[in-house]
């Protein structure tokens, strides 16, 4: 396995920020130093409050490094699924949302180098026409301008792709760093490696003797460090997915995903075709299998290519395809503490959506009728309080017990 592409070219000088001293006080904690808890500082650094950034590794080092970087609010033919369960009005705030998204990345590429790139994209079905013509039958209903593509310019037949113009794609690693640099010239916002939380309680986290004692806390690691409330491990499971990056292959002008799942995607970065597919659940062992699928199909539609690279990318997957933004469990059970998980392998749009909403309800709480607030009504759509009972969620209760059942057993071995 190789690095990202994204960490390959990654040049950029790092800073190394120490640990915490043993007692800290600030108004808000960010837990999971990635793309969201990095846009959440950012959201805040004006505001002049005190912020605490924090990772228990490297700071702009995780999963996001390893991303497609589709900036989109088309997620898979979602929008005929939201309209049909969830109604009109729901989807039209899903939509809305992420489109803010997209337009507050635009907003970032002016002061951060990231290789912006504003571009269309597609959702291609290899066999299903009826499918695309419903899911912009619904995108139509919800106000979203949207197109029918016969042809594309996949090196194989399809029933067509359903087109969302206005959307982007960037380089992950630029954007990230570029914002903490910047970061680093605010004093109100501090920053923390090595610093693997433990637990929480009543707005106060700690990791080992090293406390943290916030008036708001925000938890944007990869999986919710908070087990005893909020029933993540149910409401959540892992994918991953491999890439490979192709040299010698067609330019897409484009950004291409699969209707269909385990699919393949297609995005283009400088000279390299950046490829995906082979998903499968992180315990399922079908990484070797996926991974032959994948260089076959690459050998199959690009034969003069060359693979210059390879990595995965993991993914958490909520039950519902929404988002768990907002109150981590409940505003009683844990007061102050809130949540942004479940990004359904759309993190670069979910992690901007996330910290969009999580920042704005903090500053309102924080300064109340003082602050000339943005109402976002969308709140409501990504609550972790909704209520969910899909075959998944007893699914993912199944793999729980599994999992600590086979980590018993592995304990009994040693």
């Amino acid at each position: 396995m190789s690095d990202s592409i994204w960490r390959s070219i990654d040049t950029a000088e790092k800073s190394d920020y120490g640990k915490m001293e043993c007692m800290e006080m600030t108004d808000v904690a960010i837990v999971g130093g990635g793309l969201c808890g990095i846009l959440c500082a950012w959201f805040l650094k004006d505001a002049g409050v005190d912020c605490i950034l924090l990772d228990k590794n490297r700071i702009a080092g995780g999963t996001g490094k390893d991303a497609m970087a589709q900036v989109t609010s088309q997620h898979g033919l979602i929008y005929s699924k939201l309209v049909e369960r969830d109604g009109v009005e729901k989807a039209r705030m899903y939509f809305q949302a992420n489109e803010l998204a997209i337009q507050k990345y635009r907003e970032l590429s002016e002061q951060i180098n990231c290789d912006f790139e504003e571009t269309s994209s597609y959702v291609y079905s290899k066999n299903d026409r009826e499918k695309l013509e419903k899911e912009i039958d619904a995108v139509s209903r919800i106000g979203g301008k949207v197109e029918f593509c016969e042809a594309t310019e996949l090196p194989f037949a399809t029933s067509g792709a359903v087109r969302f113009q206005g959307q982007a794609q960037l380089n992950p690693a630029k954007l990230m760093n570029g914002l903490v640099k910047e970061l680093e010239k605010y004093q109100n916002i501090h920053v923390y490696e090595g610093v693997e939380i433990d637990d929480w309680f009543r707005r106060a986290i700690w990791c080992g003797m090293h406390v943290t004692v916030a008036d708001h806390i925000i938890c944007t690691t990869h999986t919710p460090f908070y087990e005893k409330l909020g029933k993540y491990n149910r409401k959540l499971h892992r994918e991953e997915s491999c890439i490979l990056a192709l040299r010698n292959a067609q330019k897409m002008n484009g950004m291409y995903t699969d209707e269909a799942q385990g699919g393949l995607s297609f995005r283009s970065y400088g000279d390299l075709l950046l490829m995906t597919g082979g998903t499968y659940k992180t315990e399922s062992g079908r990484e070797v299998q996926e991974w032959e699928k994948l260089r076959k199909a690459a050998a199959m539609y690009y034969p003069e290519a060359k693979e210059m690279t390879n990595w995965k990318v993991q993914d958490c997957f909520s039950l519902d395809g929404i988002p768990y933004i907002g109150s981590y469990a409940s505003k009683r059970k844990t007061p102050g503490l809130y949540v942004a998980t479940g990004f359904n392998g759309w993190g670069m749009t979910s992690a901007m959506t996330a910290a969009m909403l999580l920042t704005e309800t903090i500053l309102k709480d924080k300064f109340g009728e003082a602050r000339e607030a943005v109402n976002y009504p969308w709140k409501e759509v990504f609550s972790p309080e909704r209520r969910i009972l899909l075959p998944q969620y007893f699914s993912n209760i199944k793999d729980t017990i599994s999992d600590r059942f086979s980590s018993r057993s592995q304990k009994y071995k040693k």
